[in-house]
């Protein structure tokens, strides 16, 4: 190289190898390389290096000198233009003069060459180009240009080109290595994070575990549980059962109603979405914005819940790690609790079913006794149905919540008995501890089932239940009939009133015959009845049949009646005598009187029947 090189060039070549050790970044390594060698090559007046990309087969510039960016966008392939000629030729190639130039950027695609004129004062008067060769491989070139038609590249430039090429590829090989080293520390660095990280889950974990044995071994519950959890974590914990309801709490500031309904929507949304296994939500309660934490308790298809941590900020990896685990220990608990009830429930339904049959034996009176049940005392039944629909899930849950509920809401007071699920109802039995009035007690029990009805309006449960109640029976041996009665209206409200519907036996009155004959036996009684009526009211549109059903509604009242039906009370009185006369009948006739207000009452229940059979009659 002493022998090729001039005294200056050995200079020059010395100081820009100095400049190129004095770093281990390969950043700056790179930019260091251009800007040294334009300024110790004479000729040139700017320049690019390229960096060799394997994995797309092309030459991609990494730093230029006195280009604008848009040549940061160029991409070379091998044998493209005089750089990819220099690559593929893996030597030093100078290109003396335009003429040159022009004909090697010839071979350049439309895309590079409109990049090219972009970024360049005018088109090179020389350029050389030198590989940066590493181990027989090329991973570069500099290419250097010259832009003054006095200045061109001479052979002696190549000597000195090529020394820094090869200056240049031993410097960005440290680099490189460096890099890699950096790399390698850095990932042993971080997997020592992720050790200690595992480390202090584990501990954390095995921490919660042991605590939370120790509950569960005493018996303490799930209310101790999470009472734990709250003081471990210091924030507000939350248990919600699969219907989002809240079973357990420990509070840090107890939020406000609507806060809690916020909470308790948003893990419902949280562990009804496919595939999450926990959720964080930013939500703005009474002392500013709080990081909710959703973990559901089970799995799906089985989820038993959610557990929701409330706290200022997004809590640590390592606590919810643990939390997790106290989730599994939370399902476990949740899965014992829903045993012992549903272990109690079969022992209530086989209860219930004894009752229904009637048939009262030794066991079933000495369990009575055990239940403080009084078998002369006065006893009443109310049935619960859930509203039939294809479109209720978690219907057992459901029907267990119902439970719950008609246990928490009836038996009260001067109420004391059992609610059970029996089979897909629920059976509510009850006994007064008191004697009290039939009336009375009726009154009390229905402000009870309005009590009743308000709670699930307030859940968000997607289902309403219709309620039948029996009458109040002395004895326990006459609880059968109260039960048979409650029954009846299911049934009269199934066939007659729809859902979402209460109704007593005793408030049934003369609409029991709608349950102790057939329809066609009811349709033909009103038929004979009101057929004149119903006839020449449907062919003059008249309103005799209203005004007859307003007169029997209020009393016998006639200008209250005609107050109703807004006319005056003599224009009643001649549509009642016209009735009289379409009817061929006398009010003043109690039995024929009596025939009339049956078939008016039972007339709204078949109305539809009457006239479904009319258009058959018809066709």
């Amino acid at each position: 190289m002493k022998e090729t090189l001039s005294h200056r060039q050995l200079q020059s070549l010395i100081h820009v190898s100095n400049v190129l050790n004095s770093s281990l970044d390969i950043d700056t390594i790179i930019d260091s390389i251009m800007v040294q060698t334009v300024s110790v090559i004479d000729a040139a007046h700017g320049g690019v290096l390229f960096i060799y990309d394997p994995k797309e087969d092309v030459l991609i510039p990494k730093s230029d000198s006195n280009f604008k960016s848009e040549i940061s966008n160029v991409r070379l392939k091998p044998g493209e233009s005089m750089t990819g000629l220099a690559f593929t030729a893996q030597k030093c190639l100078i290109f003396h003069n335009r003429t040159e130039v022009e004909k090697a950027t010839a071979t350049l695609s439309e895309k590079n060459l409109a990049l090219m004129l972009k970024t360049i004062p005018t088109v090179p008067y020389s350029t050389i180009c030198a590989p940066i060769l590493l181990k027989g491989d090329c991973i570069g070139v500099i290419t250097l240009d010259s832009f003054d038609p006095s200045l061109h590249f001479i052979p002696e430039d190549i000597n000195l080109l090529t020394a820094i090429a090869h200056q240049a590829a031993v410097a960005l090989e440290k680099a490189s290595l460096y890099r890699e080293q950096e790399e390698t520390v850095r990932q042993l660095e971080s997997l020592n994070d992720t050790i200690s990280q595992q480390n202090e889950m584990l501990s954390r974990s095995v921490d919660v575990h042991n605590q939370l044995a120790k509950l569960v071994l005493n018996g303490e519950g799930l209310d101790s549980i999470i009472s734990y959890l709250h003081v471990t974590t210091g924030h507000t914990v939350l248990l919600l059962d699969d219907l989002g309801e809240l079973i357990y709490s420990s509070f840090q500031n107890t939020p406000r109603n609507i806060d809690l309904s916020t909470i308790k929507q948003m893990a419902q949304d949280s562990i009804k979405t496919p595939g999450t296994s926990r959720s964080f939500h930013e939500i703005t309660l009474n002392d500013g914005n709080q990081c909710l934490t959703v973990l559901p308790v089970g799995a799906m298809p089985t989820l038993y819940g959610s557990l929701v941590i409330v706290a200022p900020e997004k809590m640590r990896e390592v606590d919810i790690a643990a939390l997790e685990h106290a989730c599994t220990v939370i399902a476990l608990e949740l899965v014992k609790e829903q045993a012992i009830f549903d272990a109690q429930e079969r022992i209530n339904d086989q209860f219930i079913d004894v009752l229904f049959s009637g048939k009262m034996d030794d066991t079933i009176l000495q369990k009575t006794k055990q239940m403080d049940f009084d078998p002369m005392g006065d006893y009443m039944a109310l049935i619960i149905r859930l509203d039939e629909s294809d479109n209720i899930p978690k219907r057992n849950s459901i029907i267990r919540h119902l439970v719950q509920l008609a246990n928490r809401v009836f038996l009260k007071n001067f109420l004391k008995g059992i609610a059970a699920r029996n089979h897909d109802q629920i059976v509510i039995l009850l006994t007064f501890q008191q004697k009290v009035p039939a009336s009375y007690a009726h009154h009390q029990v229905k402000e009870l089932v309005s009590n009743f009805q308000q709670e699930i309006q307030l859940k968000n449960w997607g289902t309403t239940v219709s309620i039948g109640i029996g009458r109040i029976h002395s004895s326990l041996l006459k609880v059968t009939k109260s039960l048979q009665e409650a029954a009846k209206c299911l049934q009269f409200l199934r066939s007659f009133r729809g859902k979402n519907q209460v109704i007593s036996y005793k408030d049934l009155g003369v609409q029991r015959l709608l349950l102790q004959n057939t329809e066609e036996e009811l349709t033909d009684f009103i038929r004979e009845i009101l057929g004149p009526l119903m006839e020449y009211d449907q062919s003059r549109k008249g309103e005799l049949l209203p005004s007859l059903f307003a007169y029997l509604e209020h009393n016998q009242n006639a200008k209250e009646a005609a107050e109703a039906i807004h006319v005056h009370t003599n224009t009643l009185m001649y549509r009642l005598k016209r009735i009289e006369d379409i009817l061929s009948t006398d009010f003043s006739d109690s039995q024929q009187f009596l025939n009339i207000h049956l078939a008016v009452n039972l007339y709204p229940f078949l109305k539809d029947k009457l006239q479904e059979n009319k258009n058959h009659t018809v066709l």
